[in-house]
């Protein structure tokens, strides 16, 4: 029996995906994705997210998927777009593991546009100097304590 028909090991595949981008619309916002980055871009009824009144907004709340509880993070608070309410479909890019801590959490998006070479991107989004309508997704976009309740209680 050949191995000419196995498919190509994991390393050729995020070799060849480190120079791709996802690129989703939030608002008036190009979000670009770097596609190591993405696990999957899923679609959930608004219904089926379980809220998180003790959290900061942008924590829009968690839902469970694929076995697992994956929090959503609302793009347009992240990126500070004044809020609207949640259209009934949603959808989601997950997360994976090459996302910089961030891996299983889901980024609410009003949509896929498509995907990307990096020489096709302005050159101006991976330098300090950034500007416009076009953002790149970055960890650092993630408040470091939004996982961290701000009231315990109701009193306060």
């Amino acid at each position: 029996m050949s191995n000419s028909n196995l498919s190509p090991p994991a390393v050729e595949v995020d070799s060849a995906l480190a120079h791709r981008f996802i690129l989703t619309q939030v608002e008036r916002f190009t979000l670009v994705f770097p596609a190591t980055w993405i696990a999957e871009i899923i679609r959930i009824d608004r219904s089926q997210i379980l809220d998180l009144p003790f959290y900061d907004p942008i924590l829009t709340g968690i839902i469970h998927y694929n076995g697992q509880i994956t929090p959503l993070i609302a793009s347009a608070r992240l990126l500070e777009v004044a809020p609207r309410s949640l259209p009934e479909r949603l959808v989601v890019m997950r997360l994976d593991r090459g996302a910089e801590g961030l891996q299983n959490v889901g980024l609410i998006v009003d949509r896929a546009i498509g995907s990307t070479t990096q020489s096709e991107l302005p050159s101006e989004l991976f330098s300090s100097n950034r500007s416009g309508s076009t953002i790149m997704m970055e960890s650092s976009l993630v408040p470091s304590n939004l996982w961290q309740p701000k009231y315990w209680s109701s009193g306060n």
